[in-house]
């Protein structure tokens, strides 16, 4: 009696064979399943739900009786699993790059609480579970890398990016599973006058990225170069950058923030400032000096000695080749403009600039090994200039 297509993606189904395979896969001694495999066998296991990686790192541990806690915080990148139930930032980006390269399509979003999460359809579970975890051969890497979009030039390529993943005239009010858009001609701290239109959940919005490793290299720096990214205080601006981790923050080049929270300011500059191209900047804050000498930001209490000691402003100053610096002119703000506008402004060095100030340190810590050599009764060699 032949199965049908509804019978074969039932989700007891899933769950019975994914119970075979474990049972199959587990010697008396060891788990043959790598930490990868659990987290598709996990994924596969709820298919159509959104897991948080707390729950896929329970879902390993109770479901292979040699993964001991130890393993899966190791895994799972943190010191204690179970201390942080409500979730745990994001896979770590080896665990990633093994999703999108094993050949099943992985959807990762985040959840109104900004907790990353990840989900895998029940077609794609079953395309897993039939392939018995074996990685794609040549012929399937062969086809994926000669899909129909990679035969088309790559400037064209570049430019469908372009038409898919920018939202060309608003900026992404980012933060939850659906994108809310704002008209990019009104600033950013008349938001609250606006009506937001909605976009797609983020995982369908950039579906175009699970195509394959090549498309996804092309087109991701794409979606984070174009777009303006808006977020309402630097506690969201600090989850949402670190969620999307270091190679793709390092892409964005338009950010608008609040500067509020201050308890997450500290962490959200530090991760903003690993932007490489950062242009545009747009900071909604005021910052006002008393006749002590003291400086306050927005409606905080907290007072401070000198502005080096705002939170992030620390990180703030690492920033260099901001081409736009911008205030909202309604508050007070010109004594952070005259504070970051000369630094984070600064043309960043040139490549061959810093490669001469390395290779000048070199012959002087040369140079000054020698002379202690000297000065130790050592003789002395002539130091040459170093190209």
């Amino acid at each position: 009696m032949s199965t049908t297509s509804a019978e074969r993606l039932s989700k007891d189904a899933i769950k019975a064979r994914i119970k075979e395979v474990m049972r199959k896969r587990q010697s008396r001694r060891r788990c043959k399943l790598s930490d990868e495999e659990l987290v598709l066998l996990a994924l596969a296991h709820s298919s159509d739900e959104w897991l948080m990686t707390a729950q896929i790192g329970e879902f390993a541990i109770s479901n292979s009786r040699f993964l001991q806690k130890e393993a899966a915080n190791f895994l799972f990148g943190r010191t204690s699993l179970y201390a942080t139930p409500q979730g745990i930032g994001s896979l770590p980006s080896r665990i990633e790059n093994y999703l999108r390269t094993y050949g099943i399509p992985v959807h990762s979003s985040l959840d109104d609480q900004n907790n990353k999460v990840y989900s895998m359809t029940a077609g794609a579970a079953y395309a897993l579970l039939e392939g018995s975890y074996k990685k794609p051969s040549q012929a399937t890497e062969k086809k994926l890398s000669t899909c129909p979009l990679l035969k088309i030039p790559i400037e064209i390529r570049m430019k469908i990016y372009h038409l898919v993943l920018k939202v060309s005239g608003f900026r992404l009010l980012v933060g939850n599973q659906s994108l809310s858009v704002y008209d990019d001609k009104i600033p950013a701290w008349e938001s609250h006058s606006q009506d937001a239109l909605r976009m797609p959940p983020l995982n369908d919005f950039l579906a175009l990225l699970s195509v394959n490793k090549q498309v996804y290299n092309e087109a991701m720096p794409e979606f984070y170069h174009k777009n303006h990214f808006q977020f309402r205080d630097m506690g969201s601006m600090k989850n949402f950058l670190n969620n999307i981790g270091p190679e793709r923050r390092k892409h964005m080049r338009n950010v608008s923030v609040s500067y509020d929270n201050l308890s997450a300011a500290a962490a959200g500059a530090r991760l903003l400032a690993e932007s490489d191209t950062l242009q545009k900047l747009t900071l909604t804050m005021s910052a006002t000096q008393d006749p002590a000498g003291h400086f306050t930001v927005n409606s905080s209490r907290r007072r401070f000695s000198s502005l080096t000691q705002i939170p992030g402003f620390s990180s703030m100053k690492r920033l260099r080749g901001v081409q736009q610096l911008i205030f909202n002119p309604r508050l007070e703000h010109a004594v952070v403009d005259a504070f970051l506008r000369p630094i984070i402004t600064t043309p960043k060095p040139s490549k061959l600039a810093k490669t001469r100030k390395s290779t000048e340190r070199k012959r002087k810590r040369k140079h000054s090994e020698l002379m202690s050599n000297h000065e130790a009764g050592q003789p002395v060699v002539k130091v040459s200039k170093i190209d």
